[in-house]
């Protein structure tokens, strides 16, 4: 008999499966994310910016934002449309489905984004609950056109009846990126000169040295993968509302 994996471990290996459909596509977008990774800190050096451990991330945002807002989902769009090819995001005209709900999408998933970081920040557990319920509704937006209010009920719906399945894959994911995360860190606290643990790397110094550059283009196909992955879960969590096997 054949031994499959775990669920979440098998959300890992679909998103794995998704990303290498198109390796040039793939290739393309983690140099892209490398280089508006490193983007961040040369809009610290342009703005002036006294070095800061607050400021660095909004920078890094700021940078990283067009992958974020255009170029993930447009990626993830075509997978779905390509495993799929269901009436809300047809395989024959994938591109003009996405040209008309990306905008609207990425605004959604922004508006979440800064409510749940402030419910994370001043009260944690009800800042949790929301993205736990709510997380989906932009994806459903981009993927299948609702409105954004029938893909945050749709986002409740589902969870609530689904999520322990859910929540071990997503927490799966963000171990792999942990671990990255860890990893880096231990890597360049050896391989870079001394710094201001108050302070972090400076602006300067993340732009120049080829240890940065390295690591988020690692990064960056990390960041394509898990996204891939998050797709896959997706469709995992829409066959078991829809009650298929």
């Amino acid at each position: 008999m054949a031994v499959t994996a775990p669920s979440h471990l098998a959300t890992l290996q679909e998103g794995w499966v998704l990303l290498r459909r198109h390796p040039g596509e793939a290739a393309a977008l983690t140099v892209l994310a490398m280089v508006l990774s490193q983007l961040g800190p040369a809009l610290e050096l342009a703005a002036g910016a006294s070095p800061s451990l607050f400021l660095q991330p909004l920078f890094s945002f700021a940078g990283l934002l067009p992958l974020e807002m255009f170029f993930i989902p447009r990626l993830q769009a075509h997978l779905d449309a390509e495993t799929l090819d269901l009436g809300g995001n047809p395989a024959n005209d994938w591109r003009g489905t996405f040209d008309q709900r990306w905008l609207l999408a990425f605004l959604v998933r922004l508006g979440m984004s800064l409510v749940v970081a402030a419910g994370l920040l001043l009260f944690i557990i009800p800042g949790i609950v929301l993205l736990t319920l709510f997380g989906w509704a932009p994806l459903r937006m981009l993927l299948r056109g609702d409105t954004p209010v029938a893909a945050l009920r749709w986002s409740q719906a589902a969870m609530a009846r689904h999520w322990p399945r859910i929540v071990q894959a997503v927490l799966a994911m963000m171990l792999v990126a942990l671990t990255y995360q860890i990893g880096a860190s231990w890597i360049l606290d050896r391989v870079l000169p001394p710094t201001d643990p108050d302070l972090g790397p400076g602006a300067w110094l993340r732009l120049r040295h080829p240890a940065f550059w390295l690591f988020n283009l690692v990064g960056g196909a990390l960041n394509l993968w898990l996204s891939c992955s998050l797709l896959a879960l997706y469709h995992r969590l829409e066959t078991a509302v829809a009650g298929r096997p």
